[in-house]
């Protein structure tokens, strides 16, 4: 798959962008687009907001950096990618592992208490691995969506869980050769559905969706 740097370049606004808004960031897309791509504020804004989506330049350039060969999951990458996209936008815990308990409002579980992150983290990704190992293409999203409810269920940090579980998403995807899932905000309540009610099969009909509308943007751009 031939993924262009304009093609990089959209994906960054877009993923900051819906990713963002899906956790209640007020900024629109083309305010998004002007701040990472033209290098221009265009309004006085809240400032947690604008380093929530400045925060993706960083993962983005990661990305870039090691596309040809993105580095396999590991807590240390997982904490990594948190860093990216929470740095000056949560209070001193980007980077590290959640040390008190916490709970999803609504939810009728409890996530993982935090002496055993490390633990089902490991396991989550030796998990993932083993689903990973097919040459379907449907197999690898289904795999992707299964996991990404385990992640929302262990939920390892104190805040950005979800932004964190979106971007390995599309971290994955493009590690296996597809193109990325990117979940958009006009898409929220759908997606909290699958989530909320543990629906793989619903999740990664959803996704299949998205990953043939993103590789024919992908397309457009190469």
């Amino acid at each position: 798959m031939k993924i262009s740097n304009d093609y990089l370049d959209d994906l960054l606004v877009r993923m900051a962008h819906h990713s963002t808004a899906i956790e209640g960031n007020t900024l629109t897309q083309g305010e998004t687009k002007s701040i990472l791509i033209d290098g221009y504020i265009p309004r006085a804004m809240n400032l947690r907001e604008l380093n929530e989506v400045i925060n993706y330049k960083g993962f983005m350039q990661f990305i870039r950096d090691n596309l040809e060969d993105l580095p396999p999951l590991s807590l240390e990458l997982i904490k990594k990618i948190h860093f990216l996209l929470c740095q000056n936008a949560i209070d001193g815990v980007a980077g590290t592992f959640k040390t008190i308990p916490n709970m999803i409002i609504g939810a009728s579980f409890t996530p993982t208490q935090p002496y055993m992150v490390i633990t089902e983290l490991q396991e989550w990704i030796l998990n993932l691995e083993a689903q990973l190992e097919t040459p379907e293409k449907e197999g690898i999203i289904e795999a992707i969506c299964r996991q990404h409810i385990a992640f929302e269920r262990i939920h390892p940090f104190s805040d950005g869980n979800g932004r964190v579980g979106r971007a390995l998403m599309v971290y994955i995807c493009l590690q296996k050769g597809i193109a990325p899932i990117v979940v958009t905000k006009e898409d929220k309540a759908e997606y909290i559905s699958y989530l909320n009610t543990e629906d793989v099969n619903g999740l990664t009909k959803f996704s299949l969706k998205l990953n043939a509308d993103e590789e024919a943007r992908i397309n457009l751009f190469s």
